[in-house]
């Protein structure tokens, strides 16, 4: 097998060939790791410039699997190109390989945050629940939000403003209004609390459909299966015996191609 610099040099150059333009620490891709891009038949790679040069041949991987599943699909909205109709065990192999390969810190910060902001709201609402038996916790309390006078009322929407130069925060509430009762400040609390919730869980929305498209479950996997083919084998035992086939026969040549290079 030809070293990795030398692979890196030749996947280039054989993507190039197809008619695509590769982009290499030249720019941010638009904030991510990779991109590719399609459009009026002009077809773009990039790296970005704050990626290392050990990501770059999963990376280069990646997003020409991108590219494979767009020349045979344009919506991006089906695997049905390479594997046809899969079944729950073999998408559950995809997840598999995801799982395994998405950075797990981030998803775990993330969640922390949900929970402990989840324990802040429970612990807010139990202390204005105790003052006010009727208080529910969706929706808006005019009992307590007609006591909150100006500035302070602003902090009900933001968690930052700035009055006449002077800075005010949530964070530092209970010092900015000091005659300001319990209730009132763990009110602002617990709906700038929620706002941080809502924040998170969009997030975690976001990065759920990230993950679970269909495009990118395919990418995921055709970089372990040409990076990591025995981890790719364990995780994912049918659709990497369905690759393997497809790339002996010739089937896509773009997979064959890729696969000869790295194997040579």
């Amino acid at each position: 097998m030809v070293g990795k610099r030398d692979c890196i040099a030749e996947i280039i150059k054989y993507i190039e060939s197809t008619g695509i333009l590769v982009n290499i620490a030249k720019n941010k891709a638009r904030g991510n790791q990779g991109f590719f891009l399609a459009g009026n038949n002009v077809y773009r790679i990039d790296i970005s410039k704050n990626v290392e040069r050990d990501d770059w041949l999963n990376i280069l991987l990646h997003e020409f699997a991108h590219y494979i599943h767009y020349c045979h699909d344009k919506s991006l909205n089906s695997l049905d190109f390479i594997f046809g109709k899969i079944s729950e065990e073999e998408f559950e192999e995809l997840i598999g390989v995801t799982v395994e390969t998405i950075p797990k810190d981030d998803a775990k910060k993330l969640y922390a945050q949900k929970s402990e902001l989840s324990e802040n709201i429970s612990k807010l609402a139990s202390k204005l629940k105790g003052k006010f038996p009727g208080f529910k916790i969706s929706g808006s309390n005019k009992e307590i939000e007609k006591k909150i006078s100006f500035p302070a009322k602003y902090l009900l929407r933001y968690d930052k403003i700035k009055i006449c130069n002077k800075i005010y925060t949530v964070s530092n509430i209970k010092e900015d209004f000091s005659l300001m009762s319990d209730c009132e400040i763990a009110y602002i609390q617990l709906k700038s609390s929620q706002r941080s919730l809502a924040r998170i869980n969009s997030r975690i929305n976001k990065l759920n459909k990230y993950y679970n498209n269909p495009t990118e479950l395919w990418a995921r996997f055709c970089t372990m299966f040409f990076t990591n083919r025995s981890l790719a084998q364990k995780i994912a035992p049918s659709l990497s015996k369905k690759l393997l086939k497809i790339i002996e026969r010739g089937q896509i040549k773009e997979l064959s191609v890729i696969n000869k290079i790295l194997n040579e």
